[in-house]
């Protein structure tokens, strides 16, 4: 594994930082549209199938650094997917896959992550999916998704596909206030001492950042 996510840093934050003025300059180094496919038995969600495609810069990373696609036909051979299918789940201490399922206040349990599939999408760009499995304890609060990174390295928006298998349940995406988002990470950068001591310091400011997914379920 050459390039687990978040292991390998693609640019250090003060580089990044000093790019833009102030605070709301500092900015994430791998964008991700994140899609759900939600699997439901008798009202409990039972697994989720998540996919990430990855942003077109990363992706040329990504097969670069695992030597992928180099016919340049923008297409994985057999063989490249069963090589690296897995690649991106290979997560560093404190990062948990930054999905977040809740019923009302209640967390849903989330279990380990299995590789499903991996393959190139449009014109060049990585879409993963894996599955796992959901302990959901049940009650009549909502049901809502979000993904994130605590640490904002990595920036999610959950623009791809959302799915329920298995009820009757339309997703309404709500947006994050990326005003209010990026006025929390100024004061933070600032109690911190600025973009160069964020650099092995970062503030934990992903969840303000975090779009939302709102299931409404019928009876």
């Amino acid at each position: 594994m050459r390039l687990p996510l978040k292991l390998t840093r693609v640019v250090p934050i003060a580089c990044v930082a000093a790019l833009w003025p102030g605070a709301s300059g500092a900015h994430p180094h791998i964008f991700i549209d994140a899609g759900l496919r939600v699997i439901m038995e008798d009202g409990y969600v039972t697994a989720v199938e998540v996919t990430w495609l990855y942003d077109g810069l990363y992706s040329l990373i990504l097969l670069e650094d695992y030597g992928l696609d180099e016919d340049f036909d923008l297409a994985l051979t057999d063989a490249e997917v069963e090589a690296h299918l897995g690649f991106d789940l290979n997560w560093n201490s404190g990062f948990e896959g930054g999905l977040e399922l809740r019923r009302g206040d209640v967390a849903l349990e989330i279990g380990a992550p299995e590789a499903v599939s991996m393959e190139l999408v449009g014109e060049g760009q990585m879409r993963t999916v894996h599955r796992r499995p959901v302990v959901d304890p049940g009650g009549d609060g909502v049901f809502v998704a979000q993904a994130y990174d605590p640490e904002f390295y990595i920036a999610f928006e959950m623009t791809g596909e959302m799915v329920v298998d298995g009820a009757d349940c339309v997703p309404g995406l709500e947006r994050a206030d990326l005003d209010a988002a990026y006025a929390v990470l100024d004061a933070a950068m600032e109690e911190i001492g600025g973009a160069v001591a964020a650099e092995d310091n970062f503030p934990a400011v992903g969840a303000y950042f975090a779009d939302r997914v709102v299931f409404a379920c019928g009876g």
